[in-house]
Protein backbone atom coordinates (compact mmCIF):
# COMPACT_ATOMS: atom_id res chain seq x y z
CA UNK A 1 0.00 0.00 0.00
CA UNK A 2 1.34 3.40 -1.00
CA UNK A 3 1.13 6.40 1.25
CA UNK A 4 0.86 9.79 -0.39
CA UNK A 5 3.26 11.88 1.66
CA UNK A 6 2.12 15.13 0.00
CA UNK A 7 -1.42 14.65 1.33
CA UNK A 8 -0.06 14.30 4.85
CA UNK A 9 1.88 17.55 4.77
CA UNK A 10 0.31 20.87 5.63
CA UNK A 11 0.93 23.89 3.49
CA UNK A 12 2.28 27.23 4.68
CA UNK A 13 -1.14 28.84 5.14
CA UNK A 14 -2.31 25.94 7.28
CA UNK A 15 0.81 26.12 9.43
CA UNK A 16 0.25 29.84 9.94
CA UNK A 17 -3.36 29.22 10.88
CA UNK A 18 -2.38 26.55 13.41
CA UNK A 19 0.21 28.93 14.82
CA UNK A 20 -2.48 31.58 15.29
CA UNK A 21 -4.78 29.10 17.03
CA UNK A 22 -2.06 27.85 19.38
CA UNK A 23 -1.04 31.44 20.14
CA UNK A 24 -4.58 32.21 21.28
CA UNK A 25 -4.42 29.38 23.80
CA UNK A 26 -1.10 30.62 25.19
CA UNK A 27 -2.25 34.25 25.36
CA UNK A 28 -5.25 33.28 27.46
CA UNK A 29 -3.00 31.52 30.03
CA UNK A 30 -2.31 34.83 31.78
CA UNK A 31 -2.19 33.34 35.28
CA UNK A 32 0.71 31.04 34.53
CA UNK A 33 4.39 31.15 33.67
CA UNK A 34 6.90 28.57 32.45
CA UNK A 35 10.57 28.70 33.47
CA UNK A 36 9.97 32.20 34.80
CA UNK A 37 8.52 33.44 31.49
CA UNK A 38 4.81 34.43 31.41
CA UNK A 39 3.01 32.09 29.02
CA UNK A 40 1.06 34.94 27.32
CA UNK A 41 4.39 36.49 26.32
CA UNK A 42 5.21 33.28 24.47
CA UNK A 43 1.88 33.49 22.66
CA UNK A 44 2.44 37.12 21.68
CA UNK A 45 5.88 36.33 20.27
CA UNK A 46 4.54 33.28 18.44
CA UNK A 47 1.96 35.47 16.69
CA UNK A 48 4.75 37.68 15.37
CA UNK A 49 6.67 34.83 13.68
CA UNK A 50 4.36 34.36 10.64
CA UNK A 51 4.27 38.14 10.17
CA UNK A 52 8.06 38.29 10.31
CA UNK A 53 8.50 35.45 7.81
CA UNK A 54 6.05 37.09 5.40
CA UNK A 55 7.31 40.66 5.75
CA UNK A 56 8.90 40.67 2.27
CA UNK A 57 5.53 39.78 0.73
CA UNK A 58 3.70 42.50 2.65
CA UNK A 59 3.02 46.00 1.41
CA UNK A 60 6.42 47.54 2.10
CA UNK A 61 5.10 51.06 1.52
CA UNK A 62 2.63 50.73 4.39
CA UNK A 63 5.32 49.23 6.62
CA UNK A 64 7.68 52.11 5.84
CA UNK A 65 4.94 54.63 6.60
CA UNK A 66 4.15 52.97 9.92
CA UNK A 67 7.82 52.82 10.88
CA UNK A 68 8.19 56.48 9.92
CA UNK A 69 5.19 57.48 12.06
CA UNK A 70 6.51 55.46 15.03
CA UNK A 71 9.94 57.08 14.73
CA UNK A 72 8.41 60.55 14.35
CA UNK A 73 6.28 60.32 17.48
CA UNK A 74 9.22 58.72 19.33
CA UNK A 75 11.52 61.73 18.90
CA UNK A 76 11.05 62.77 22.57
CA UNK A 77 11.90 59.22 23.63
CA UNK A 78 14.98 59.18 21.37
CA UNK A 79 16.12 62.51 22.83
CA UNK A 80 15.74 61.18 26.38
CA UNK A 81 17.50 57.98 25.34
CA UNK A 82 20.53 59.99 24.17
CA UNK A 83 20.66 62.49 27.04
CA UNK A 84 19.71 60.33 30.03
CA UNK A 85 21.38 57.31 31.62
CA UNK A 86 19.21 54.21 31.90
CA UNK A 87 19.63 51.08 33.99
CA UNK A 88 19.59 47.62 32.41
CA UNK A 89 16.03 47.12 33.70
CA UNK A 90 14.91 50.34 32.04
CA UNK A 91 16.54 49.30 28.76
CA UNK A 92 14.66 45.99 28.96
CA UNK A 93 11.42 47.83 29.71
CA UNK A 94 11.94 50.14 26.73
CA UNK A 95 12.73 47.27 24.35
CA UNK A 96 9.59 45.38 25.41
CA UNK A 97 7.41 48.47 24.95
CA UNK A 98 8.70 49.05 21.42
CA UNK A 99 8.44 45.35 20.64
CA UNK A 100 4.73 45.58 21.45
CA UNK A 101 4.31 48.56 19.13
CA UNK A 102 6.20 47.04 16.17
CA UNK A 103 4.62 43.59 16.65
CA UNK A 104 1.17 45.21 16.63
CA UNK A 105 1.95 46.94 13.32
CA UNK A 106 3.50 43.85 11.68
CA UNK A 107 0.73 41.46 12.74
CA UNK A 108 -1.95 43.99 11.74
CA UNK A 109 -0.56 44.12 8.19
CA UNK A 110 0.04 40.35 8.05
CA UNK A 111 -3.40 39.33 9.31
CA UNK A 112 -5.17 41.70 6.95
CA UNK A 113 -3.36 40.14 4.00
CA UNK A 114 -3.49 36.56 5.31
CA UNK A 115 -7.23 36.47 5.95
CA UNK A 116 -7.93 38.29 2.69
CA UNK A 117 -6.13 35.57 0.75
CA UNK A 118 -7.65 32.77 2.83
CA UNK A 119 -11.21 32.07 3.88
CA UNK A 120 -12.50 33.70 7.06
CA UNK A 121 -14.67 30.69 7.76
CA UNK A 122 -11.95 28.56 9.38
CA UNK A 123 -11.02 31.36 11.77
CA UNK A 124 -14.65 32.03 12.70
CA UNK A 125 -15.25 28.33 13.32
CA UNK A 126 -12.16 28.30 15.54
CA UNK A 127 -13.51 31.32 17.43
CA UNK A 128 -16.84 29.54 17.90
CA UNK A 129 -15.35 26.49 19.58
CA UNK A 130 -12.74 28.50 21.45
CA UNK A 131 -15.44 30.76 22.94
CA UNK A 132 -17.54 27.72 23.84
CA UNK A 133 -14.73 25.79 25.54
CA UNK A 134 -13.28 28.83 27.26
CA UNK A 135 -16.67 29.97 28.58
CA UNK A 136 -17.27 26.51 30.05
CA UNK A 137 -13.77 26.54 31.55
CA UNK A 138 -14.41 29.98 33.07
CA UNK A 139 -17.64 28.80 34.68
CA UNK A 140 -15.92 25.64 35.98
CA UNK A 141 -13.00 27.57 37.54
CA UNK A 142 -15.50 29.98 39.12
CA UNK A 143 -17.18 27.11 41.00
CA UNK A 144 -13.89 25.28 41.54
CA UNK A 145 -12.58 28.22 43.54
CA UNK A 146 -15.76 28.32 45.64
CA UNK A 147 -16.04 24.57 46.31
CA UNK A 148 -12.30 23.78 46.46
CA UNK A 149 -12.33 21.67 43.30
CA UNK A 150 -9.25 21.02 41.20
CA UNK A 151 -7.60 23.98 39.53
CA UNK A 152 -4.09 24.31 38.14
CA UNK A 153 -1.76 26.21 40.43
CA UNK A 154 -1.45 29.88 39.49
CA UNK A 155 2.27 30.46 39.09
CA UNK A 156 2.47 34.17 38.20
CA UNK A 157 2.54 37.03 40.67
CA UNK A 158 -0.56 39.14 41.04
CA UNK A 159 -1.07 42.50 39.37
CA UNK A 160 -1.21 44.78 42.39
CA UNK A 161 1.62 47.04 43.50
CA UNK A 162 3.02 44.63 46.06
CA UNK A 163 5.56 42.47 44.25
CA UNK A 164 6.05 38.75 44.68
CA UNK A 165 2.56 38.14 46.11
CA UNK A 166 0.19 35.40 45.04
CA UNK A 167 -2.93 35.95 42.98
CA UNK A 168 -6.09 36.66 44.93
CA UNK A 169 -8.95 34.25 44.23
CA UNK A 170 -10.99 34.87 47.39
CA UNK A 171 -13.33 37.69 48.44
CA UNK A 172 -14.62 37.52 52.02
CA UNK A 173 -17.25 40.27 52.02
CA UNK A 174 -17.92 40.54 48.29
CA UNK A 175 -19.45 38.05 45.84
CA UNK A 176 -16.99 35.72 44.17
CA UNK A 177 -15.71 36.86 40.77
CA UNK A 178 -14.73 34.84 37.71
CA UNK A 179 -11.15 35.27 36.53
CA UNK A 180 -10.66 31.99 34.69
CA UNK A 181 -7.03 31.63 33.52
CA UNK A 182 -6.30 35.34 33.99
CA UNK A 183 -4.84 37.13 37.01
CA UNK A 184 -7.65 39.68 37.14
CA UNK A 185 -11.33 39.57 36.13
CA UNK A 186 -10.88 42.76 34.09
CA UNK A 187 -8.15 41.10 31.97
CA UNK A 188 -10.57 38.28 31.20
CA UNK A 189 -13.08 40.88 29.98
CA UNK A 190 -10.52 42.63 27.77
CA UNK A 191 -9.47 39.52 25.87
CA UNK A 192 -12.64 37.39 25.81
CA UNK A 193 -15.28 40.06 25.20
CA UNK A 194 -13.52 41.24 22.04
CA UNK A 195 -13.56 37.73 20.56
CA UNK A 196 -17.24 37.32 21.42
CA UNK A 197 -18.22 40.62 19.81
CA UNK A 198 -16.30 39.84 16.63
CA UNK A 199 -17.60 36.29 16.30
CA UNK A 200 -21.27 37.12 16.75
CA UNK A 201 -21.06 40.01 14.31
CA UNK A 202 -20.35 37.47 11.57
CA UNK A 203 -22.41 34.59 12.96
CA UNK A 204 -25.73 35.75 11.54
CA UNK A 205 -27.73 32.67 12.57
CA UNK A 206 -29.75 33.46 15.67
CA UNK A 207 -28.26 31.33 18.43
CA UNK A 208 -29.06 31.12 22.13
CA UNK A 209 -26.83 28.64 23.95
CA UNK A 210 -23.40 30.00 22.97
CA UNK A 211 -24.21 33.69 23.58
CA UNK A 212 -25.88 32.76 26.87
CA UNK A 213 -22.88 30.74 28.09
CA UNK A 214 -20.41 33.39 27.00
CA UNK A 215 -22.56 36.07 28.65
CA UNK A 216 -22.53 34.10 31.90
CA UNK A 217 -18.73 33.82 31.75
CA UNK A 218 -18.42 37.58 31.23
CA UNK A 219 -21.07 38.47 33.81
CA UNK A 220 -19.52 36.36 36.56
CA UNK A 221 -16.50 38.68 36.52
CA UNK A 222 -18.77 41.35 38.09
CA UNK A 223 -16.50 43.95 36.53
CA UNK A 224 -17.55 47.55 36.02
CA UNK A 225 -15.92 47.33 32.62
CA UNK A 226 -18.20 44.54 31.43
CA UNK A 227 -21.23 46.70 32.20
CA UNK A 228 -19.64 49.75 30.59
CA UNK A 229 -18.86 47.76 27.43
CA UNK A 230 -22.40 46.37 27.45
CA UNK A 231 -23.76 49.94 27.41
CA UNK A 232 -21.49 50.74 24.44
CA UNK A 233 -22.80 47.60 22.71
CA UNK A 234 -26.39 48.71 23.35
CA UNK A 235 -25.63 52.07 21.70
CA UNK A 236 -24.16 50.23 18.70
CA UNK A 237 -27.26 48.01 18.43
CA UNK A 238 -29.46 51.10 18.45
CA UNK A 239 -27.43 52.67 15.63
CA UNK A 240 -27.48 49.39 13.72
CA UNK A 241 -31.26 49.16 14.05
CA UNK A 242 -31.69 52.75 12.83
CA UNK A 243 -29.52 52.08 9.79
CA UNK A 244 -30.48 48.50 8.87
CA UNK A 245 -33.78 47.88 10.71
CA UNK A 246 -32.19 44.67 12.02
CA UNK A 247 -31.15 43.61 15.49
CA UNK A 248 -28.83 40.81 16.61
CA UNK A 249 -30.56 38.32 18.87
CA UNK A 250 -27.20 36.93 19.92
CA UNK A 251 -26.01 40.33 21.15
CA UNK A 252 -29.27 40.82 23.08
CA UNK A 253 -28.81 37.45 24.81
CA UNK A 254 -25.22 38.37 25.70
CA UNK A 255 -26.25 41.75 27.13
CA UNK A 256 -29.10 40.21 29.14
CA UNK A 257 -26.95 37.46 30.66
CA UNK A 258 -24.04 39.85 31.32
CA UNK A 259 -26.23 42.35 33.18
CA UNK A 260 -27.99 39.65 35.22
CA UNK A 261 -24.88 37.75 36.30
CA UNK A 262 -22.78 40.87 36.88
CA UNK A 263 -25.49 42.45 39.04
CA UNK A 264 -26.35 39.51 41.30
CA UNK A 265 -23.76 37.42 43.10
CA UNK A 266 -23.14 35.04 45.98
CA UNK A 267 -20.70 35.17 48.87
CA UNK A 268 -18.33 32.21 48.80
CA UNK A 269 -18.56 31.76 52.57
CA UNK A 270 -22.35 31.81 52.35
CA UNK A 271 -22.80 29.01 49.84
CA UNK A 272 -19.77 26.98 50.97
CA UNK A 273 -18.96 27.76 54.64
CA UNK A 274 -16.56 24.81 54.75
CA UNK A 275 -14.32 26.40 52.11
CA UNK A 276 -10.63 26.33 53.01
CA UNK A 277 -10.41 30.10 52.63
CA UNK A 278 -13.51 30.75 54.73
CA UNK A 279 -12.25 28.67 57.65
CA UNK A 280 -9.57 31.32 58.26
CA UNK A 281 -12.25 33.86 59.26
CA UNK A 282 -14.44 32.14 61.85
CA UNK A 283 -15.96 35.31 63.33
CA UNK A 284 -16.84 36.77 59.91
CA UNK A 285 -18.09 33.37 58.76
CA UNK A 286 -20.56 33.26 61.62
CA UNK A 287 -21.86 36.74 60.86
CA UNK A 288 -22.30 35.93 57.18
CA UNK A 289 -24.34 32.81 57.94
CA UNK A 290 -26.36 34.03 60.94
CA UNK A 291 -29.60 34.06 58.96
CA UNK A 292 -29.11 30.49 57.73
CA UNK A 293 -30.21 31.56 54.25
CA UNK A 294 -28.46 32.03 50.94
CA UNK A 295 -27.80 35.75 50.50
CA UNK A 296 -27.78 37.40 47.10
CA UNK A 297 -25.77 40.60 46.86
CA UNK A 298 -26.30 43.13 44.10
CA UNK A 299 -24.54 46.05 42.51
CA UNK A 300 -27.80 47.96 42.32
CA UNK A 301 -26.53 50.64 44.69
CA UNK A 302 -23.67 51.56 42.34
CA UNK A 303 -23.97 53.11 38.87
CA UNK A 304 -23.01 50.66 36.16
CA UNK A 305 -20.27 52.96 34.98
CA UNK A 306 -18.56 53.28 38.38
CA UNK A 307 -14.83 52.68 38.24
CA UNK A 308 -12.63 51.79 41.19
CA UNK A 309 -10.57 54.37 43.06
CA UNK A 310 -7.32 53.57 41.24
CA UNK A 311 -8.79 54.25 37.80
CA UNK A 312 -10.60 57.37 38.98
CA UNK A 313 -7.23 58.65 40.23
CA UNK A 314 -5.71 57.94 36.79
CA UNK A 315 -8.43 59.99 35.10
CA UNK A 316 -7.97 62.86 37.55
CA UNK A 317 -4.23 62.75 36.94
CA UNK A 318 -4.80 62.89 33.18
CA UNK A 319 -7.34 65.73 33.11
CA UNK A 320 -5.55 67.87 35.69
CA UNK A 321 -2.29 67.81 33.72
CA UNK A 322 -3.80 67.96 30.23
CA UNK A 323 -3.12 71.69 29.79
CA UNK A 324 0.61 71.33 30.37
CA UNK A 325 1.16 67.85 29.01
CA UNK A 326 4.56 67.17 27.48
CA UNK A 327 5.95 63.97 25.90
CA UNK A 328 7.47 61.92 28.72
CA UNK A 329 8.83 58.94 26.81
CA UNK A 330 7.65 55.38 27.41
CA UNK A 331 9.77 54.84 30.50
CA UNK A 332 8.65 57.92 32.42
CA UNK A 333 4.85 57.69 32.13
CA UNK A 334 4.24 55.42 35.10
CA UNK A 335 7.05 57.04 37.10
CA UNK A 336 5.40 60.43 36.66
CA UNK A 337 2.07 58.94 37.75
CA UNK A 338 3.79 57.47 40.82
CA UNK A 339 5.14 60.92 41.76
CA UNK A 340 1.67 62.42 41.34
CA UNK A 341 0.05 59.69 43.46
CA UNK A 342 2.63 59.98 46.23
CA UNK A 343 2.54 63.76 46.79
CA UNK A 344 0.01 63.84 49.61
CA UNK A 345 1.05 60.58 51.27
CA UNK A 346 4.68 61.76 51.24
CA UNK A 347 3.69 64.97 53.00
CA UNK A 348 1.66 62.99 55.52
CA UNK A 349 4.55 60.67 56.32
CA UNK A 350 6.91 63.64 56.72
CA UNK A 351 4.69 65.36 59.26
CA UNK A 352 3.84 62.18 61.16
CA UNK A 353 7.50 61.30 61.43
CA UNK A 354 8.18 64.82 62.72
CA UNK A 355 5.44 64.73 65.33
CA UNK A 356 5.28 61.00 66.18
CA UNK A 357 1.78 60.95 67.72
CA UNK A 358 1.41 58.22 70.29
CA UNK A 359 -1.47 56.47 68.53
CA UNK A 360 0.54 56.15 65.32
CA UNK A 361 3.04 53.95 67.15
CA UNK A 362 0.38 51.58 68.37
CA UNK A 363 -3.00 50.81 66.90
CA UNK A 364 -2.97 52.84 63.67
CA UNK A 365 0.63 52.21 62.66
CA UNK A 366 -0.19 51.10 59.10
CA UNK A 367 -3.14 53.33 58.25
CA UNK A 368 -3.01 56.53 56.28
CA UNK A 369 -5.10 59.66 56.69
CA UNK A 370 -6.94 59.43 53.39
CA UNK A 371 -4.00 60.88 51.55
CA UNK A 372 -3.22 57.84 49.45
CA UNK A 373 -1.70 54.38 49.44
CA UNK A 374 1.70 54.02 51.11
CA UNK A 375 2.70 51.39 48.55
CA UNK A 376 3.07 54.02 45.79
CA UNK A 377 6.17 55.31 47.56
CA UNK A 378 8.00 52.15 46.52
CA UNK A 379 6.04 50.32 43.83
CA UNK A 380 5.34 51.95 40.46
CA UNK A 381 1.61 51.83 39.50
CA UNK A 382 0.35 51.58 35.93
CA UNK A 383 -1.98 54.12 34.37
CA UNK A 384 -4.08 51.22 33.00
CA UNK A 385 -5.30 53.07 29.94
CA UNK A 386 -3.83 52.98 26.45
CA UNK A 387 -4.84 56.50 25.40
CA UNK A 388 -3.45 58.05 28.58
CA UNK A 389 -0.25 55.97 28.43
CA UNK A 390 0.62 56.83 24.82
CA UNK A 391 -0.52 60.46 25.19
CA UNK A 392 1.94 60.96 28.04
CA UNK A 393 4.63 58.98 26.24
CA UNK A 394 4.38 60.66 22.82
CA UNK A 395 2.47 63.87 23.53
CA UNK A 396 -0.79 65.20 22.10
CA UNK A 397 0.25 64.01 18.64
CA UNK A 398 -0.96 60.51 19.58
CA UNK A 399 -4.61 61.39 20.37
CA UNK A 400 -4.56 63.70 17.33
CA UNK A 401 -3.50 60.83 15.04
CA UNK A 402 -6.01 58.52 16.74
CA UNK A 403 -8.87 61.00 16.26
CA UNK A 404 -8.04 61.95 12.67
CA UNK A 405 -7.61 58.31 11.60
CA UNK A 406 -11.00 57.45 13.09
CA UNK A 407 -12.70 60.38 11.35
CA UNK A 408 -11.01 59.46 8.05
CA UNK A 409 -12.30 55.89 8.30
CA UNK A 410 -15.85 57.04 9.03
CA UNK A 411 -15.86 59.53 6.14
CA UNK A 412 -14.18 57.12 3.69
CA UNK A 413 -16.75 54.44 4.56
CA UNK A 414 -19.60 56.98 4.49
CA UNK A 415 -20.51 56.27 8.12
CA UNK A 416 -21.50 52.69 7.31
CA UNK A 417 -22.35 50.39 10.20
CA UNK A 418 -19.24 48.33 9.43
CA UNK A 419 -17.02 51.35 10.14
CA UNK A 420 -18.89 52.06 13.37
CA UNK A 421 -18.46 48.45 14.50
CA UNK A 422 -14.73 48.54 13.68
CA UNK A 423 -14.26 51.73 15.69
CA UNK A 424 -16.27 50.23 18.56
CA UNK A 425 -13.73 47.40 18.79
CA UNK A 426 -10.88 49.92 18.60
CA UNK A 427 -12.52 51.92 21.40
CA UNK A 428 -12.96 48.70 23.37
CA UNK A 429 -9.19 48.12 23.27
CA UNK A 430 -8.37 51.80 23.83
CA UNK A 431 -10.28 52.18 27.11
CA UNK A 432 -9.46 48.74 28.50
CA UNK A 433 -6.92 48.46 31.36
CA UNK A 434 -4.27 47.02 29.01
CA UNK A 435 -2.19 50.15 28.43
CA UNK A 436 -0.31 49.04 25.29
CA UNK A 437 -1.02 47.66 21.85
CA UNK A 438 0.19 44.12 21.18
CA UNK A 439 0.23 41.42 18.53
CA UNK A 440 -3.13 40.00 19.72
CA UNK A 441 -4.82 43.35 19.08
CA UNK A 442 -3.06 43.56 15.72
CA UNK A 443 -4.35 40.15 14.63
CA UNK A 444 -7.96 40.87 15.53
CA UNK A 445 -8.02 44.34 13.99
CA UNK A 446 -6.28 43.09 10.83
CA UNK A 447 -8.82 40.28 10.48
CA UNK A 448 -11.70 42.65 11.16
CA UNK A 449 -10.49 45.30 8.71
CA UNK A 450 -10.24 42.96 5.75
CA UNK A 451 -13.48 41.18 6.66
CA UNK A 452 -15.45 44.43 6.85
CA UNK A 453 -13.87 46.57 4.11
CA UNK A 454 -12.21 44.28 1.57
CA UNK A 455 -15.15 42.31 0.31
CA UNK A 456 -14.44 39.14 2.31
CA UNK A 457 -17.36 39.65 4.67
CA UNK A 458 -18.35 36.02 5.16
CA UNK A 459 -21.19 34.95 7.41
CA UNK A 460 -21.41 31.55 9.03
Amino acid sequence: MRINIENMLINKSQSYFLTICFSFILIFMDAYELFGIPIPWMGMVLLVLPAFFEIKKSNLTIIKILIGVIIAISIPQIFKFVTEAYTSEEYTYLVLRYFNIFSFALVLIFSSKFFYENSNESFLIFLKYFILMYSLLTIYIYFAQIFDLFEFERTRENTNMFGESSQSTFWLSQPHRAMSTFREPVFLITFLFALILIYFYFADKNKFLLPFLSGIALGLTRSDYVRLFSIILIIFLALNFIKTKKISTSYLVIIFSVLIFSTFGFLECNINPSSIDCQKYEEDLQKINDSGEIQIKTNATNPVTDLDADRVEVLLYFFQSLENIQPQGLINVNLDFQNYSAIEVSEEMYFTNRTLPKYLLTRYSTQNFGTGNYSVLRFVPNVQNMIIFYTYAFGLVFPAIFFLTSIHLLVAQKFKIEAIFFLMIVLFFAISPIEEVNSFYGLLLGFLYQALFKGNNEKI
